[in-house]
């Protein structure tokens, strides 16, 4: 459930988890998912088909997506901008960016944005899932993009295992020393709480994690 506490703000679950009191509610956990998915849809993939206008760094009116979801999608009839902006403030990995009445995904888009005015990574290491047979590839040519417009890197070897899981049971985990390609100027960008972005990861910096 997603609802609203009135000192505390958005928040998931049946309580606030500051106060422990129960907010007013705003959408169940179906009307959560399926608002996310359309959200992802729209800001990541397929802006034409929701006719909704998008920017050069991905930004789009919030109102004008709330009218394309409403128009749509008959179970979305009671949107309003505060469901968009409770998806985006409780949204557990960061994809979105909201401010000045627009909206963004951060990463994961397949098409091209121009996502430069990200901030710079600040990541000393960070971390890709591969599979075995992939792993030796990689360790030779590097990590480029290839279901998505930009590489997607974890700050964590967890979040990468996390991530890995997703294509195979046991993911090969590899490290990149991103302090190093960071000051040889390649260009890496956060994206999410624990997602940076990059146009690809040359071998020299591409190490395997040990079990």
């Amino acid at each position: 459930m997603l609802a609203e506490c009135a000192e505390h703000g958005y928040y998931r679950g049946d309580k606030c988890p500051v106060c422990g009191e129960k907010g007013k509610f705003l959408m169940n956990d179906w009307e959560v998912k399926k608002l996310s998915g359309t959200m992802a849809g729209i800001l990541r993939h397929f802006p034409e088909q929701f006719d909704v206008e998008m920017d050069d760094h991905g930004w789009v009116e919030i109102d004008a997506l709330v009218d394309a979801i409403k128009s749509s999608r008959l179970n979305f009839h009671w949107l309003r901008k505060k469901h968009i902006m409770a998806i985006v403030e409780t949204d557990e990995k960061g994809r979105y960016q909201a401010m000045e009445g627009k909206i963004r995904a951060t990463y994961a888009h397949t098409i091209d944005i121009d996502l430069s005015d990200l901030p710079l990574s600040e990541s000393e290491e960070l971390f890709y899932p591969v599979t075995e047979e992939e792993a030796d590839i990689i360790l030779e040519q590097g990590i480029f993009p290839t279901d998505r417009t930009k590489v997607h890197l974890s700050e964590s070897k967890e979040k990468a295992i996390e991530a890995g899981k997703i294509r195979t049971e046991n993911p090969v985990i590899l490290r990149i020393d991103a302090a190093r390609a960071i000051q040889d100027g390649v260009d890496i960008r956060k994206a999410g709480k624990d997602v940076c972005i990059s146009d690809e990861i040359d071998a020299k910096y591409i190490s395997r994690v040990e079990e």
